[in-house]
């Protein structure tokens, strides 16, 4: 009796033992499963991950691309814009007129025929607006033709695109008046050659460029090298003519890329009466 109570003990607690060993089997089992599951998920996790880091960096990098393609159109649009405005400016330079001077004929007596005729007329300066830039001159010429004596400069076409204040345009200097009866030398003297001219005065003192410019004039005017350095197409000497008529004002321009032109006004000016 007591040999079958213990083989039965023995045999219940072999099933216990084998219950536990099972439920430690299984325990341990859970175990790695949830651990290895864990560890799956963080690895899908974080494979999904760098996938979305190698996209972003993707899409990064295209942004760059894009957005450096973009500085370079913006560039390209920036550098067209100055071209049309230098065209613009170059454009409106060399078609517009400056008026530079005005010779209103005061009074004239006796005539072409007797050979007696004079005409009595002044002379001056003035600015974009008309306004005399000094107190006008007044001479008396033999007959009625006048000759207006001047050098003229005239720069490139990059000079002038530039838009610097002086090269912008044409620039003259008004060397003296003469009849047709008078030997250009014996004409009126204006601005005196070498001298800065009346219209380009501001004040102060002439810079280098303008210095030079008058100074070396004929160097210019004969050195297409030396020209060429100081930005100058062309420098030479023009005498405009114009028959001048009783009460008549005509104005003097110079054109930015060409020369000086004399244009009669219908404004009436005020004579002095026959006599000079």
């Amino acid at each position: 009796m007591f040999k079958l109570l213990g083989a039965l003990n023995n045999f219940l607690g072999l099933i216990l033992a084998l219950v536990v060993v099972s439920l430690l089997g299984i325990g341990g089992w859970l175990g790695l499963r949830s651990y290895y599951a864990d560890k799956w998920a963080i690895e899908e996790t974080q494979a999904r991950l760098a996938d979305q880091q190698a996209q972003v960096r993707g899409l990064t990098d295209k942004l760059q691309h894009k957005q450096q393609e973009v500085d370079q159109l913006g560039k390209q649009l920036a550098e067209s814009r100055q071209k049309v405005q230098r065209l613009e400016t170059a454009i409106k330079l060399l078609t517009v007129d400056h008026r530079v001077a005005e010779i209103d004929v005061l009074a004239q007596q006796g005539s072409a025929e007797a050979g007696d005729l004079v005409t009595k007329f002044s002379f001056v300066e003035v600015n974009e607006q008309g306004q005399p830039l000094e107190k006008p001159r007044v001479f008396t010429v033999s007959g009625d033709l006048l000759y207006i004596d001047a050098w003229v400069v005239k720069f490139s076409d990059k000079a002038v695109e530039s838009g610097d204040p002086l090269r912008s345009t044409s620039v003259c200097l008004f060397r003296r008046l003469f009849g047709e009866k008078q030997q250009p030398k014996e004409g009126f003297q204006l601005d005196e050659a070498g001298a800065q001219p009346v219209a380009y005065r501001s004040g102060g003192k002439p810079s280098d460029f303008e210095r030079q410019l008058w100074e070396r004039f004929w160097v210019y005017a004969n050195s297409p090298a030396e020209a060429d350095k100081a930005g100058v197409r062309a420098a030479h000497g023009e005498a405009p003519s114009i028959k001048l008529i009783p009460g008549k004002r005509y104005r003097i321009e110079l054109r930015a890329s060409g020369g000086l032109s004399v244009v009669p006004e219908d404004k009436p000016v005020e004579t002095s009466g026959p006599k000079l």
